[in-house]
C-alpha cells in the first residue's frame, strides 16, 4: 500500500455581490497530506474595514461561527453526497459537522476533538492557518472535492459572503457545485 502524496492548491475566492467590498481580495491556499487537511486564508486590502475577533487564549468549540467574520472549508470523498463542514474563527475557535446530505442531518462530528489554526496581522493583510486531521472522516487513498469560503462582517455592519464560486441565487456554500477543488 503506497502512501499519499501531498497535494495542495491556491485559491481565490469571489464575493457573492459585486458591491461587496471591493477593497479586499481573499486568496489562499488548500492542502493535503495524508489524514490532515491545511488552509491558509489571507486577507488582504483595507482590513480595517473588518470585524476580527481577538484572539482567544483558549480555543474551543462553538457553534453559529458564521454570524461574525470566519473561515469555513466543505469537504466530502468524490461521489459522496454526505459532507463536513469546517468553522475556524479569526478568534481561534472552531467547529466541524457533519451532514448526511444536501443541508440535512447535521450533526457536530465527534471525530475531531481539536483544531490547530494560527493568525496573523501585517499592515494591510490577515492571515489565518488551520489544520484539521482527517481520521475518522475521510480515508487516506480517498480523493476529496472542497469548496473553500469565508464570512466577513464589516465594521459598518454588512456581511459580505466569499467563495469558489455562487451557483444559487442565493449565498449557499453548501450548494454541490460549490465544491470545486480537488485533493
Amino acid at each position: 500500500m503506497g502512501s499519499f502524496v501531498a497535494r495542495s492548491t491556491t485559491f481565490q475566492l469571489i464575493p457573492f455581490s459585486t458591491e461587496a467590498d471591493g477593497q479586499l481580495a481573499v486568496t489562499g491556499i488548500v492542502s493535503r497530506n495524508g489524514r490532515c487537511l491545511t488552509l491558509s486564508y489571507q486577507l488582504s486590502g483595507d482590513i480595517g474595514l473588518l470585524l476580527l475577533p481577538d484572539q482567544v487564549d483558549v480555543p474551543s468549540r462553538c457553534d453559529e461561527l458564521w454570524r461574525a467574520t470566519c473561515c469555513e472549508c466543505f469537504f466530502r470523498v468524490v461521489g459522496h453526497s454526505e459532507y463536513f463542514e469546517l468553522n475556524v474563527s479569526p478568534s481561534g475557535n472552531w467547529n466541524v459537522y457533519h451532514f448526511t446530505g444536501y443541508r440535512a442531518g447535521m450533526t457536530v462530528e465527534a471525530a475531531v476533538s481539536e483544531l490547530e489554526s494560527q493568525t496573523s496581522r501585517e499592515g494591510g493583510r490577515f492571515t489565518l492557518h488551520c489544520a484539521v486531521q482527517l481520521d475518522g472522516l475521510v480515508g487516506s487513498r480517498d480523493e476529496v472535492e472542497i469548496g473553500v469560503s469565508c464570512v466577513l462582517q464589516n465594521s459598518n455592519g454588512t456581511t459580505s459572503y466569499w467563495a469558489l464560486s455562487h451557483p444559487g441565487q442565493q449565498p449557499d456554500f453548501h450548494h454541490p457545485e460549490a465544491f470545486m477543488l480537488r485533493l
